[in-house]
């Protein structure tokens, strides 16, 4: 029985880890004030991604397809209500010295996606 590959969404969620780290070390350097925004939206972004991931590939294969299509849907309602409970306490309990900070960091780290394609497609190649 031939099973589907699992794509390799391990680099989009490394990147993304990365890109959060290099940004807060840079915000450390020239911004420390802006250090704990800049973290705080980076795993805004991470955590919920993660989060799908493990939710919505826990499952393969063809046998499974109605399955797995429900729990793509899920698992992006899961993401979607986590990522606005983070912000609510990011918002609400930490209160970041400076928002913008979190909020660019937060459209960076996501925007890693558009990168997806070639992170992915290079996870592909057969060795």
């Amino acid at each position: 029985m031939a099973s589907i590959p699992l794509p390799p969404y391990r680099r989009l969620l490394l990147a993304q880890v990365f890109l959060t780290l290099g940004l807060t070390l840079l915000a450390s350097l020239v911004f420390p004030q802006a250090l704990e925004a800049v973290f705080l939206g980076g795993l805004i972004a991470v955590v919920p991604q993660g989060t799908f991931f493990a939710l919505a590939y826990r499952h393969r294969g063809a046998r499974q397809m109605q399955r797995n299509v429900q729990k793509l849907f899920a698992a992006e309602a899961v993401k979607f209500g986590l990522t606005v409970v983070l912000f609510a306490l990011a918002f609400g309990l930490v209160q970041p010295s400076n928002p913008i900070f979190l909020l660019i960091t937060y459209i960076a780290v996501v925007s890693m996606h558009w990168l997806a394609p070639r992170l992915l497609q290079q996870g592909m190649k057969p060795h």
